[in-house]
Formats: structure tokens, sequence, C-alpha cells
């Protein structure tokens, strides 16, 4: 890796100048190009069909995607923190551009591809998405430090509305193709990240070791660090001095850790797997008026959307309670995830006591998806700040990166769950295709057990920040 990133120093010297504001600017699209792995549930189904997958089947890839994705945060949080943004953003840009060029010619094949070869198309997947976007967002940590809550919302709400815009592309410039959509997503999303990796260009501690140090040190120093409230400073101060081993077996890194990956699952087995609830509610009301795949891209939008204004409005409400409020960010999690937990609380409802039509689930469906969408990004965004306010920022992307592979935790347990429950009510139908067409029955057993997990998770939040308050 040293003679690669020598390499690319020496390729730096030839390429344009860049600022903070060109490097908050490229963020977006790289962003933007990691946020397709959202709209996964977008094609999800169609993939299923075509490929042969069952319920479970599919699931698998939910779970690759997601343990890709926690290998690309570890991976990139090491390469960032070492040797800056560069080469993790090359590295995603390879995965990415060949994880969906492969998925494509899968696709095609149908029923003659294997699941081991869809599996490791979505891990590379996965990898990609998470070693460019990780390195934007400590970019824009850097180049902002007084108002990095704000900063980092915009790139991860750029995240969050990628689904969305390639719900939009899927559904009207496609029109449905799933193959077309695939290849053009292998092209749009390679260009992207290739644009980030240009002019994205923030040095690790590699190369001046020395800078590092001294910038670190003024980042430690709790007079000049704003975004910090009175009553955490005390009990942070220590782990900012930490290096990277202590700050691993320090009891407050675990906690989080268990923490996220809980908050994690909640939301993201719900995007993924808002396919197969619209597709169960569907076949329930056996209602052939109304296109299944527009139903499912208008619940992909709603969380997109909702996810993308959840974001943006946690990142300034973080900065307003520090720094108005003098309390700690946690109380944005203990907000964002009482709101998920009225969400899951509607799917443990039966819903035809509520809708006697299939557009009348429809219009129920899409209240869940946006609370739940609006509740996940709310969440998330609160998590890379508070990450940056406790541990010691020379080490930021690699522990904001393990960190994140919680969620592999989280959403295996949940998604495998989901899919479980989800085939142990499904059938074979008359026409020789796996379905479940109980509705809401299909699913709603599984939310009964993520409200409580929702439950326990708020009182623990609630402990840490009474405990922080007393220390």
């Amino acid at each position: 890796m040293r003679a690669v990133h020598d390499v690319l120093v020496a390729v730096n010297k030839r390429l344009p100048a860049t600022n903070h504001w060109l490097i908050f600017i490229c963020s977006v699209p790289v962003a933007l190009a990691c946020g397709t792995l959202f709209a996964y549930s977008v094609y999800s189904t169609q993939l299923a069909e075509q490929c042969h997958l069952t319920t479970s089947q599919s699931s698998s890839l939910n779970i690759s995607t997601v343990i890709g994705s926690a290998v690309g945060g570890l991976l990139g949080g090491i390469l960032t923190d070492t040797y800056g943004t560069q080469i993790p953003m090359l590295i995603s840009c390879v995965c990415v551009f060949s994880g969906y060029k492969w998925l494509y010619e899968l696709y095609l094949a149908g029923a003659h591809s294997s699941v081991s070869s869809l599996v490791t198309a979505m891990f590379l997947i996965g990898i990609g998405s998470t070693a460019g976007y990780f390195s934007a967002i400590k970019a824009v940590a850097i180049e902002f430090p007084n108002f990095k809550g704000t900063a980092q919302s915009i790139t991860i709400a750029s995240f969050a509305i990628s689904a969305l815009l390639h719900s939009y592309l899927s559904s009207r410039v496609f029109d449905g193709d799933v193959a077309s959509f695939l290849n053009y997503l292998h092209i749009s999303t390679g260009l992207m990240i290739f644009i980030g990796f240009l002019f994205v260009r923030v040095e690790g501690h590699y190369k001046s070791k020395s800078e590092s140090e001294d910038e670190v040190s003024l980042m430690q120093t709790p007079d000049l660090i704003p975004s910090e409230s009175a009553d955490e400073v005390a009990a942070k101060v220590d782990l900012k001095h930490q290096d990277l081993k202590h700050s691993l077996l320090h009891p407050i890194f675990w906690f989080h850790f268990v923490v996220f990956s809980i908050v994690q699952g909640l939301g993201q087995m719900y995007i993924f797997e808002v396919g197969f609830v619209v597709k169960a509610v569907y076949n329930y009301y056996d209602d052939d008026s109304i296109d299944l795949h527009h139903l499912q891209a208008i619940q992909v939008s709603l969380i997109a959307v909702f996810s993308f204004l959840g974001r943006l409005s946690s990142g300034p409400q973080s900065d307003y309670l520090v720094h108005k409020l003098h309390c700690q960010r946690h109380w944005n999690l203990v907000m964002g995830l009482c709101i998920m937990l009225v969400g899951h609380l509607l799917n443990t409802l039966k819903l035809d006591h509520f809708a006697a039509s299939l557009s009348g689930a429809n219009v129920f469906l899409s209240v869940v998806s946006s609370i739940i969408g609006y509740a996940y990004g709310f969440s998330f965004t609160c998590y890379p700040v508070i990450i940056s306010d406790i541990f010691n920022m020379e080490n930021y992307s690699f522990i904001w990166g393990l960190m994140y592979s919680s969620t592999a935790f989280g959403l295996t347990l949940m998604s495998s769950m989901f899919g479980h429950i989800y085939d142990a009510h499904s059938k074979y139908n008359d026409a020789g295709e796996y379905v479940c067409t109980e509705g809401s029955g299909c699913y709603a057993e599984t939310f009964s057990i993520t409200c409580g997990l929702g439950a326990a998770v708020i009182f623990l939040i609630l402990a840490y920040i009474r405990y922080s308050s007393r220390s």
C-alpha cells in the first residue's frame, strides 16, 4: 500500500488543486454512487424471480451485502487513517463497478446463475459502497471541524437520496427493465466515485505524521472541541487521548457497538425487505389492476425521501443540542428510535382492519415507510458525529468502520428472522410460485420481536445518558 500511496502522491502533483469546498461538493456524487446499495429493494424481487431464489436465499444476498459493507468499512477505515482518502476511493470504484457488472451478467443468466456468485457480487458492492463513502465522511469532518454535524449530514443525506433517484430512473427511464438498470449502474457509479478519487484528497498520518499529531493534539484539547457538550467532556477526554488499542478495549466502545448494531438492524431490515412486505400485501388483496413493481418503487422512494429528510434534520439539530442546549447528542438517538418504534408497531397490526383494498393498504404501508425511513435517517446520522466526539480523530475512520461492521450482526439476525418467518407462512400456488398470501400475517410476528428490541435499546441509551451526566 505504501507503494500505491507514493504513486498517487506523484499523480496528485499533476491533478488540479483541491480545497475544502471542492472536497465537500465532490463528496456528494461519491455518496450518491455508494447509496445505490439501498436501491436493491427496487429490483430485489425481480432478481429473485429471474434467478429462482427463495425468500431466505434472497435474504442471504442482503446479509452478504452487509458483511461486504462491514469489510469495506474496516478496510477503508484503516487505509483512510493511514494513507488518506484516495486508496479507499480507488478500491470503492473498482468494487462497485465490477460488482454491478457481475450482477448484470448473472441476471441475464437467470436460473443458470449460482447463489454463491450472486452473494459474491453483492459482497463486492457492499465493500465498495462503504470504503469510498466513509472516506468522504471523514474528509468532510476534517475540513469542517466546527460544524461537522451539519456538514456530514449533507453527505450522509446524499447517500440516502440515492435510492430515490435510482428508483425513479428504474421505473421511469428504464421502465422496470432490471437488466438495463443494472448495466447503467455499473457504469454511472464507477464514474461518480472516480470524481471523488480525483478531488476528495485528504492525507492520512503516514505521509506527514508529525503534522497529523499536531492536528490531533488540537482536536484533543477539550476547550477547542465546540461539538462536545460540557457533561461529556470529562468522560470522553481520556478516550480522545487513547490510542487505537485502548479505545477498542474500552466498555464505551462496545456499548455503542451493540446499540448501533440494533439501530442498524431495525432500519435496514425494513429497507431491504420492504419489497417482500409489499409483495405479501399485493398477493393478499389479489388486485392485478396495480403493478407490483410500481408499488414497490413507491415504498422505496418514500423511504429514500424521508431518510434524506431525517439525515438533513439530524445534523443541524445535533449541533443545536450541543452548542445551544449543552445536551448530549445521544438525545437525538433517543428521539429517532422512538419514531422508529412507532413504525415497527404499525407493522404488527392486522392490515385488513384498516384497509379494504390494495390501494388503502398501499396508503397504510406508505405511512409506515415514511416513519421508518425518517427515523432511520435521523438515527443513523447521529452516530458518525458521536464517534468523532468520543474517540481520537486520528483513528476515526477505522473506529467508525468497525462500529459500522456491527450492522452485519444486527441485520443478519433480523433479516434471517424475517426470511424464516416469511417462508414459514409461504407456500406454492397453482402457478408453481413460492408466495405468501396472508398479507400482514407474513411479517407481523417479525415486527413484534423488533419492537421489543427497539424498546430495550432506548432504555440502554437513556441509562448511558444518565451515567454520562453523573460522570
